[in-house]
């Protein structure tokens, strides 16, 4: 059997099950194929019969064995919908097969049971059409109605959809269906007849393929939810009329709207509408035009997609007349128009609203556009999307995001701008806060409230317009950095989904090749959060500006490991799109000889083009006496756009190109009271003046609800201007312009300090050195507030620059704590030796001068500890030790600090207890429950990490009693976390459960990153093991969305998709989990340990062994280090030993079995149970008794604590040691383990595991 024929298998289980209903085996190879398949239990498609969809499994309790007083002889049983139960069954009077429907008439009253026998007898009288399912009789059996009718064998459409690539028909397919549909329509409307329920699911195929229409009338009579109140006609909802749902007349041009909703799907992979639930769907039907089906496939031609259109107009009236017609349609169709659709035919009231109806020119593009409409679509059904457009400079990215804005608020939804700019003086989250702001102010206080929540005092901490909508706002809480962003992010995210839910919302992100590292970070952050939100956001960015060590490349190439965008490319326009454009904006046909020398001089290049075009028509070329007039056109362009804008702003007065070059220097955004101080040779109402003339000239634009606010209109418009200054003049107006900004802004250049320091930073050599230094250090202080780690580097390291060669004073002192803060929380854990340098030079230098507060202070700060690593903070810690008294307070807490750090990162594991010691004598001799706890907290982190077990158990219970009087939140979070894990990896599941699930409590509480993390991979952990597949997915995905590269988590997932047979998802954490550790330091971190084992854990669930060096490396180097932790060893080992089992390497295996007793009863890295690992190498070495003694202890301890996929394993393992042994017994033993690891693997979905069992039963039973 190949590894993924189970279509066979499961025929082979139906064939068995047909004559012995009760073969144990048979049910397992069933139950097995069907979860393999992700069956739910149908018939094989060419088995199918007349029935609805959603058919469940076949029952194993005892069926009828006749209908009709013996008439239809049931043969089995083949499903079960929502309205019938459906038997394959002989008619004996004449012989043949048919389909034994048995109506259900449960619940409904008697007048609903006449209406069903009415229906079912128009049904009867439709007689013989060879596009109607024929009814071969009607009667009752014990008051139940019956319906019989003739097998189809082809399935039905909405399976032949759903088999179908991409969900999508060929269009001779799709057209043959439609109109064999059609004529059966045709033939029932003729004799009264309306069918109300037609969709892909009631339109069967014969095994030729021939398409009939099933359960006429029938699913009307027999849905209860239409039948409960007069009027109320509620149909299969993405297929239903809006007359239907709005409870109106059901004539047979709602047939025809049903048909155009089922051509429309089978022609572009997708009902007309989606949605989260029926009513939404059903809102759309009645309200929103559809989206041209040529958007979705482009190979629709316009002939068919009008139809389509036609067939789902709102107004019964704007249909066509009759199927009649609709036929006459369909066969007048010519495919050799295929691609015709590429220039979509608008629906009415469409041409304008859809087309052109965003302000100026847009043509083009309706490939690119069908790719984002489908996006929003998604959105809309509460799917959230992110995509982005990418290009060169003026290639219509902005454009043709505001032409989907303009669609977006037609189909319902809200859209916010949020753009990024070049300047470096930009405030961090600046496109963020653009959006949220404009949002804000539009919003009411009491509605703006609820939205955000809790997270509105977090929110105002960079969007101050929150503060002044929603007085009173208590402080954000004062957090460590990585926790306060983290907050921060969460926050954001939330609100925009709750907001999403009350209206859907569009966010443009503009010009992201300029966005600040917080503002890529926080779109990393909401783009894994999408899920359910009604919420599309739209990027655009230059890719020619992206090198691979760029932010925004660095952001992308995380977004595209992990699935999470669409990237839609611009090009430049087509040439008939260039004409088309030049006859949109001059009104007059443009020669071929015109379109063709604009083309080709512009390369179809919007910006380019809209240029050249705009030039021509203000110099009257574009006439109409001139277009006639000239024969050829040699369109002078030049070499590149800026000279076309630099002839636009010849245009302009000498005084107007002067205050624009200024304001380039200002940036792509300024203001009137900025422009001000320097034009003071210029009165106000003459600068008013100068810059109406650059609005009328289209070269600047007043942004909307900002008076005195005007920005360039493009970019490169203001890169022309400020790339027209000589280096010396740029220089002495940086100067102008930091001054006289610093002049404005007064008492509140505070809040201005990052762009006063990029202007100071830029005229560094005219104005000296101190003012930088001053407004750098207070911006970095300021991002550092705003959790800008990346922007508060840059500006401590500016900083830093200009201090080069001099001595440290208590100024550079102060720039390297910042600096240290910043690296400490921005850089890659790689990096952390950067930000231990920074703050020690700064301890240096308090130390050196007696400042002991500050001194002491760096020395606290905290930063991560890695197992294994030694980066230098415990000298650290140790120096600021000898500053302080050896017994006083802050001795307690340096000294709890110290121990772990000391354990953990210098392997000093006596030096720690020592100092933990000390600490809990100072804590219990201070009455200082907090210390106390968070020292016992340390204490247990050692215990784990040096495998000790119960010790680590008994702290975490005295911990736990502290915890209640402590206060400590983060304390609490951290030892709960402790608890969870121990009994975990002891087994002890329930204890563990308690534990974890009271760890993420409080860590949600707290919204800490580092212990949220902790605390959901304990989750996932326990989970996983228990077989809790989709729950151990969800705290996977949050804890994925909150680290994505950490190690614990993308190894485990990892181990979970290959578990469940999802190997394509499981090489994408696997390829994660590889790209963490490559960029880690070498040594025994998790980053090292985690691929270590689970690459050969991976290779033993999927007989392939891949990766195994990378898997040995990892695990020697990491052997060999000095600095390996006694966990981390194990880790190490454990994946030698499955490497060793692999290759069947018997001196390997042995080198191994000795190191790894202390494994026997926990579960190694809460990956393999201990005890299995431990007969897997006794049976490599060949010592099979002792294999059995370590399997049976498996066995027991995984059952024992209901870790089932691992018991399932042990079973399997255990299983195969057996058949070697071969001794008294073992045979049938091996049976019976097989017989339960093959029951668990299939219920709880383990394909791969499912496939060695049915192997090895095969050959026991050979």
């Amino acid at each position: 059997m190949g590894r993924y024929d189970w279509d066979a298998v499961r025929q082979a289980a139906q064939a068995v099950l047909a004559f012995d209903p009760e073969n144990g085996d048979a049910l397992d190879l069933l139950t097995g194929a069907e979860r393999a398949l992700g069956d739910s239990g149908l018939p094989a498609t060419n088995q199918r019969l007349v029935s609805t969809p959603d058919v469940k499994p076949p029952a194993t309790a005892s069926q009828p064995t006749s209908f009709a007083d013996g008439r239809y002889q049931v043969q089995r049983f083949l499903g079960e919908g929502g309205k019938k139960k459906v038997y394959l069954a002989h008619d004996a009077t004449l012989d043949r097969e048919v389909a034994f429907a048995l109506i259900k008439t449960e619940g409904l009253d008697d007048a609903s049971r006449t209406r069903i026998q009415r229906e079912a007898q128009a049904m009867g009288r439709l007689g013989s059409h060879p596009h109607i399912v024929t009814v071969f009789d009607l009667g009752q059996e014990q008051d139940q109605p019956y319906m019989v009718t003739e097998l189809m064998g082809g399935g039905d459409v909405e399976g032949l959809i759903g088999d179908a690539g991409g969900h999508r028909l060929s269009l001779k397919q799709a057209i043959g269906i439609a109109v064999e549909t059609c004529r059966g329509l045709e033939f029932a409307h003729s004799r009264g007849i309306v069918h109300r329920d037609l969709k892909p699911g009631n339109v069967w195929l014969t095994s030729d393929g021939i398409a009939k229409i099933g359960d006429f009338g029938l699913a009307v009579a027999l849905d209860r939810s239409r039948l409960t109140t007069e009027g109320m006609m509620v149909g299969t909802v993405s297929y239903m009329p809006p007359e239907q749902a709005m409870g109106g007349e059901v004539t047979p041009r709602s047939d025809l709207y049903s048909l155009g909703a089922m051509l429309y799907e089978m022609v572009t992979g997708r009902a007309p509408f989606l949605g989260d639930d029926s009513v939404a769907i059903i809102g759309q039907h009645i309200n929103t035009p559809p989206v041209a089906p040529a958007w979705h496939n482009s190979e629709c031609p316009r002939q068919l997609e009008a139809l389509i259109l036609r067939l789902l107009a709102k107004d019964p009236s704007e249909r066509p007349e009759s199927a009649s017609d609709v036929l006459a349609a369909l066969e007048a169709l010519d495919l050799q128009d295929v691609g015709a659709g590429l220039k979509p035919a608008p629906t009415h009231g469409e041409e304008h609203s859809l087309d052109s109806l965003a302000g100026g020119v847009f043509v083009g593009r309706q490939r690119e556009m069908g790719d984002l409409k489908a996006c929003l679509e998604d959105a809309l059904s509460g799917r959230g999307r992110l995509a982005t457009l990418v290009g060169e400079p003026g290639i219509g990215k902005t454009r043709t995001a505001q032409e989907l804005a303009t669609y977006a608020g037609l189909r319902g939804a809200r859209v916010l701008w949020g753009r990024s700019y070049e300047e470096q003086g930009v405030p961090p989250y600046w496109p963020w806060v653009q959006a949220i702001r404009s949002y804000v102010r539009e919003s009411d206080p009491e509605q703006l409230s609820s939205e955000m929540g809790a997270g509105s005092a977090d929110i105002a901490e960079v969007v101050s317009d929150v503060r002044d909508r929603l007085p009173g706002l208590p402080p954000a809480p004062k957090l460590e950095p990585e926790q306060a962003r983290f907050r921060l992010f969460d926050s954001i995210t939330a609100f925009l989904k709750t907001a999403s839910q009350r209206q859907p919302l569009v966010l443009v992100l503009d010009d992201l090749h300029w966005a600040d590292q917080p503002s890529l970070m926080l779109l990393q952050f909401v783009a894994r959060e999408l899920g359910g939100a009604r919420l599309l956001i739209i990027g655009t960015y230059r890719d020619m500006e992206l090198s691979r060590q760029h932010p925004l490349a660095e952001a992308l190439g995380e977004l595209t490991r992990e699935r999470l965008f669409q990237r839609v490319l611009l090009r430049g326009l087509a040439q008939e799109d260039v004409g088309r454009f030049i006859e949109m904006a001059a009104g007059v046909t443009p020669p071929s000889a015109l379109v063709t020398s604009v083309h080709t001089q512009t390369e179809g290049n919007p910006l380019f083009v809209t240029e050249v075009v705009r030039l021509l028509v203000q110099e009257g070329e574009l006439s109409s006496a001139k277009v006639r007039e000239t024969d050829s056109w040699n369109v002078r362009i030049p070499e590149g756009v800026r000279e076309v804008i630099g002839r636009r702003l010849n245009r302009l007065s000498q005084r107007c190109n002067e205050t624009l070059t200024t304001a380039s220097i200002l940036g792509r955004e300024f203001t009137l009271d900025q422009l001000k101080p320097l034009s003071e040779d210029t009165s106000e109402d003459r600068l008013f003046e100068i810059l109406e003339e650059a609005l009328a000239a289209r070269v600047i634009e007043e942004l909307p609800q900002s008076v005195g606010r005007y920005q360039f209109t493009h970019a490169l418009i203001q890169e022309t201007l400020a790339q027209e200054l000589s280096t010396t003049r740029k220089v002495r107006l940086h100067a102008r312009i930091a001054e006289a900004l610093e002049e404005l802004y007064g008492a509140d250049a505070e809040s201005h300090a990052a762009e006063l320091a990029h202007h100071f930073g830029e005229a560094v050599t005219v104005t000296g050195s101190n003012k930088l230094v001053q407004y750098a250090m207070l911006a970095g202080e300021r991002a550092l507030d705003g959790y800008a780690h990346q922007e508060a580097l840059a500006h401590f390291q500016g900083a830093l620059d200009t201090k080069e060669g001099q001595p440290i004073d208590a100024e550079t002192a102060s720039i390297l704590f910042g600096l240290g803060r910043s690296q400490a929380a921005a850089l890659p854990r790689y990096q952390i030796d950067r930000a231990v340098a920074s703050l020690n030079r700064a301890f240096d230098y308090y130390a050196e001068v007696g400042d002991l507060p500050l001194a002491v202070a760096v020395a606290e700060y905290p930063l991560p500890t890695f197992a294994g690593q030694r980066i230098g903070v415990a000298e650290l810690i140790a120096r600021a030790l000898d500053l302080v008294q050896p017994d006083s307070h802050e001795a307690g807490r340096l000294l709890s600090e110290y121990a772990r750090i000391l354990a953990i990162e210098e392997g000093n594991y006596e030096g720690a207890q020592s100092a933990f010691a000390q600490a809990l004598v100072i804590a219990r001799r201070e009455q200082d429950a907090t210390l106390e706890l968070r020292t016992l907290t340390h204490a247990t982190y050692v215990d784990t990490w040096y495998l000790q077990w119960q010790e680590a158990r008994s702290r975490t219970s005295q911990a736990i009693e502290l915890s209640g009087r402590a206060g400590d939140l983060r304390a609490e979070a951290q030892v709960r976390s402790y608890a969870g894990l121990v009994r975990t990896l002891l087994s002890d599941s329930e204890g563990a459960r308690h534990h974890a699930e009271a760890a993420l409590e409080v860590a949600e509480r707290l919204r800490d990153h580092t212990w949220l993390v902790f605390a959901l991979w304990s989750n996932e952990t326990l989970c996983r093991l228990q077989g809790d597949w989709q729950a151990a997915r969800e705290f996977s995905g949050r804890g994925l969305a909150v680290a994505p590269r950490e190690p614990r988590i993308l190894g485990f997932r990892t181990l979970l998709e290959y578990e469940v047979g999802d190997f394509a998802a499981g090489e994408t954490h696997l390829e994660g989990l590889l790209e963490a550790m490559r960029l880690s330091s070498p040594g025994p971190t998790m980053e090292s340990l985690l691929p270590a084992i689970t690459i050969p854990l991976v290779n033993r669930i999927t007989g392939v062994g891949e990766r195994s060096e990378a898997a040995q490396s990892a695990a020697e180097a990491s052997l060999s280090s000095g600095s390996v932790l006694p966990l981390g060893a194990q880790a190490a080992r454990a994946g030698l030993a499955l490497l060793a089992v692999e290759r069947k390497d018997v001196e390997m295996a042995t080198l191994q079995y000795s190191p790894l007793q202390s494994i026997r009863g926990i579960m190694v890295m809460g990956a393999i149970n201990g005890d299995r690992l431990l007969g897997l190498l006794s049976q490599t070495m060949g010592d099979l008794n002792r294999a059995s003694t370590h399997f049976d202890d498996a066995v027991a301890s995984c059952r024992n604590a209901g870790y089932r996929p691992e018991l399932a394993w042990s079973c399997c393992d255990y299983a195969d040691m057996l058949q070697d042994r071969n001794g008294d017994g073992d045979r049938a033993k091996a049976m019976a383990l097989l017989d339960e690891s093959l029951a668990i693997s299939s219920e709880l979905g383990m394909r791969p595991l499912m496939e060695r069992v049915l192997s090895r039963r095969d050959i026991l039973r050979a």
